[in-house]
């Protein structure tokens, strides 16, 4: 991503979760209203598109999207059920955030402040698109920095983020990273926030011991850099994670697959990847 650019992948998962919302309506597991303001005109005109199509043409927009749309959702409510929980304790910590609407979705569960780091071009928009917008309950703070030239060691302490347990929130990231970014995240994480912090992110999952979702997950790298020219260049599998994790001095570590998170969330009718997972880290 250049560095006056924001960001075209938080944009289409902005596009995803406004479609969530009008798909599922009631049942919407996000419901967020946020999320159509962050799109630009060329995702607009697509958000219109396909939001006047009847509720079951979700099913072929997961297709066509090789399960994320319906990952991108399940991922989104299962972290929020973490904020939910633990919003009420602890902050509430972004690395990535991009077009996140937590904030204003789950204010009245934030009771410590929520922090929003992120590259400045695409904060920059965020705050535009927001700007009239009234922010009730939890204290926001926007926080642009670039991961590549300063270690979150540092970042943490240019926000002046208090040494206690916090909820970190790391979405849509590690599998465009390497390892030793990973593995530097949980270390920051137990480092500057120590015991009963709680560090939550997805992964993608390189070993699937079934035929067909073997193959599928073999191929599903090179149609997500043809489709959305995001090439991933990380990902394990789940024993590999754990191992990983622990060995970071994480005291506790799950792993949910789409199947699992939806058992987590009552859900019975979503299509999700099934090569990707959700860590979470307790320390």
């Amino acid at each position: 991503m250049l560095d006056n650019t924001p960001s075209r992948t938080a944009e289409i998962v902005a596009l995803i979760r406004a479609l969530e919302n009008v798909y599922y309506g009631e049942k919407s597991l996000l419901k967020d209203k946020y999320a159509v303001r962050f799109l630009s005109d060329f995702y607009t005109t697509i958000y219109n598109r396909l939001s006047v199509l009847p509720d079951f043409v979700s099913f072929f927009v997961n297709a066509t999207s090789l399960g994320l749309f319906d990952f991108i959702s399940l991922r989104h409510g299962f972290m929020d059920k973490y904020v939910r929980d633990l919003g009420p304790q602890m902050p509430v910590l972004l690395l990535g955030a991009g077009y996140d609407s937590r904030a204003l979705r789950l204010n009245d569960y934030i009771k410590h402040g929520i922090w929003e780091f992120d590259f400045p071009a695409t904060q920059r928009r965020k705050k535009f698109y927001l700007r009239n917008e009234q922010t009730k309950g939890a204290e926001v703070h926007y926080c642009e920095v670039d991961f590549m030239k300063e270690s979150l060691a540092e970042i943490f302490v240019h926000a002046k983020l208090e040494k206690r347990p916090t909820l970190v929130l790391w979405e849509g990231v590690s599998m465009y990273v390497t390892k030793e970014v990973v593995r530097s995240t949980i270390e920051a994480v137990r480092d500057y926030f120590g015991k009963g912090s709680y560090l939550i992110y997805d992964y993608w999952q390189t070993l699937i011991d079934h035929p067909i979702k073997g193959v599928l997950n073999a191929i599903l790298p090179h149609a997500m850099d043809i489709i959305y020219n995001e090439k991933f260049t990380y990902g394990e599998t789940v024993d590999g994670m754990r191992k990983l994790a622990l060995d970071c001095g994480a005291k506790k570590f799950e792993s949910y697959n789409g199947s699992q998170m939806m058992k987590k969330l009552s859900l019975t009718s979503r299509l999700p990847l099934t090569s990707a997972a959700v860590a979470v880290l307790e320390f």
